[in-house]
């Protein structure tokens, strides 16, 4: 059997136990809809999924559906009504609904920013190794956002989110040990970041490094991600 003729046959089964009411089915199915695995990708349809999930109580459910309101997947894009489908994954204990609800708190998604409350989530969320959370906490310490400013605590939680293998982690440690006079160190880690990051983002640690006056780093060689002693992660500015 062919790796489509699996995909598809995988979709048929998935689709059977969905519209029997299994719940982690039906979220199953959204994700195989979404990500055009066995079919076309049909985002209307994973949306009706992830929602049919959610309303069963699943907590990736609520965060999908969640997402799919944030960025527009199969319905209109309203990030405010993304957050009460965040709070609830986040509620049921969801890392990744944490997060995302944290997100939308620092970012003022349908209301006013709450930095104190984000920050709180962000931290029930690394307490479960959620890595790109380990990220956003060293930028709150760095920038002293609903905390004072500590930039040797900044440096540490952005050399564990690198350590996890954050893209946005490598660079923001590799800032920290370019400040430290430590450039062969620093390359490493935005080396990383550039085989691991978006082309967005690379573009704009590219402008960080030409602005540094450090167009030397702009080409290094990684070592292997899993070989390396601390590192970090964090997004390129603030969030």
């Amino acid at each position: 059997m062919s790796t489509s003729e699996e995909q598809a046959a995988l979709l048929a089964l998935v689709t059977q136990q969905a519209r029997a009411g299994d719940a982690q089915a039906q979220l199953a199915l959204g994700q195989l809809l979404l990500n055009g695995i066995g079919t076309a990708r049909d985002e209307k349809n994973a949306f009706r999924w992830f929602l049919a999930s959610a309303l069963q109580g699943v907590a990736m459910g609520c965060n999908m559906v969640g997402r799919c309101r944030e960025l527009g997947w199969g319905v209109a894009l309203n990030k405010a009504e993304a957050m009460p489908w965040y709070r609830r994954a986040a509620q049921a204990g969801l890392d990744w609904g944490m997060y995302n609800y944290a997100t939308g708190l620092t970012l003022g998604w349908g209301g006013p920013r709450d930095l104190e409350a984000a920050l709180l989530w962000f931290r029930r969320s690394a307490a479960l190794g959620h890595c790109k959370s380990f990220n956003i906490i060293g930028s709150f310490y760095e920038d002293g956002w609903a905390c004072a400013r500590d930039l040797r605590r900044a440096r540490a939680w952005y050399a564990a989110a690198a350590r996890c293998g954050d893209f946005r982690g490598h660079f923001n440690y590799g800032r920290f040990l370019l400040r430290e006079n430590q450039p062969g160190d620093a390359a490493q880690h935005f080396a990383i970041a550039r085989q691991l990051g978006t082309a967005a983002f690379v573009e704009k640690m590219d402008a960080f490094l030409l602005n540094a006056d450090r167009p030397d780093l702009l080409a290094q060689r990684p070592f292997p991600v899993g070989g390396m002693g601390e590192g970090a992660s964090s997004p390129l500015t603030v969030l």
